[in-house]
């Protein structure tokens, strides 16, 4: 019955090797969990925002980071990319997480302050598909090819500008929570119209140039757009709850 078991699923592997899924070093007893807070809420809470905007921020770099690595066929950058995830944005998100959801559920909040957490909870859950977005993006690298790669500071399809202004969308949204500044969230909507002008410049240009030659390459341009949009997409969706 295993061996046939085995067939049908495939044999368990003949490694004890740790997979990079539990390479995070971070110690959870170190969050200074508890149910009735140790310090005044208002400054808990104060912390849990200074955590989450250097998550964001941590996300925006590595957003820009693989958007260069892809669009100067950098191998070794993209590579770096997942290093960065794995030592900061990976540790940040895991102490968000238990943060806000150990504030939300076993602590006695006010509905102000449980309203707060739970937002930074909303935040954190955003935050992670932006940052699997950027690594969608760093895995193109090896497959995608742009005229201007000698070029630091262009590409053909507006790449670099949109994930100037992406970033920029991000940290805005973000800081409109923080902050308490509704400026930052309308701020953030009205670039969203920049993003699309380029995204449709962009994608516009790709169907003109397109042919069975280059098809695959453009797919992947394609999708490199996609997530940058995507991304400055999801910092609207953000900034729209605090408008």
């Amino acid at each position: 019955m295993a061996k046939m078991f085995g067939k049908i699923f495939g044999d368990a592997p003949k490694t004890a090797e740790t997979p990079n899924a539990f390479t995070i070093k971070i110690d959870p007893a170190k969050f200074g969990l508890s149910v009735i807070p140790q310090t005044a809420v208002h400054i808990q809470l104060e912390s849990l925002k200074q955590k989450l905007t250097k998550l964001s921020s941590n996300v925006e770099n590595n957003l820009m980071l693989s958007i260069r690595a892809a669009t100067k066929k950098n191998v070794e950058l993209a590579a770096s990319a997942f290093k960065f995830d794995e030592e900061y944005i990976q540790k940040g998100k895991f102490e968000v997480e238990y943060l806000t959801l150990s504030y939300v559920t076993f602590q006695n909040l006010d509905d102000e302050n449980r309203k707060a957490v739970a937002n930074a909870r909303m935040i954190l859950k955003e935050l992670e598909r932006i940052a699997q977005f950027a690594l969608n993006i760093a895995d193109k690298t090896g497959y995608v090819q742009f005229a201007n790669v000698q070029d630091l500071h262009k590409d053909e399809y507006g790449l670099k500008p949109m994930g100037d202004i992406t970033a920029e969308m991000i940290k805005k949204a973000v800081e409109a929570f923080v902050s308490g500044n509704s400026k930052h969230a309308s701020e953030t909507l009205v670039m969203l119209k920049e993003i699309d002008d380029l995204y449709l410049k962009a994608v516009a240009k790709i169907k003109s140039s397109v042919n069975d030659q280059n098809i695959v390459n453009l797919t992947g341009i394609l999708s490199i757009l996609d997530h940058v949009k995507a991304s400055a997409d999801i910092s609207c969706s953000i900034a729209s709850n605090f408008c």
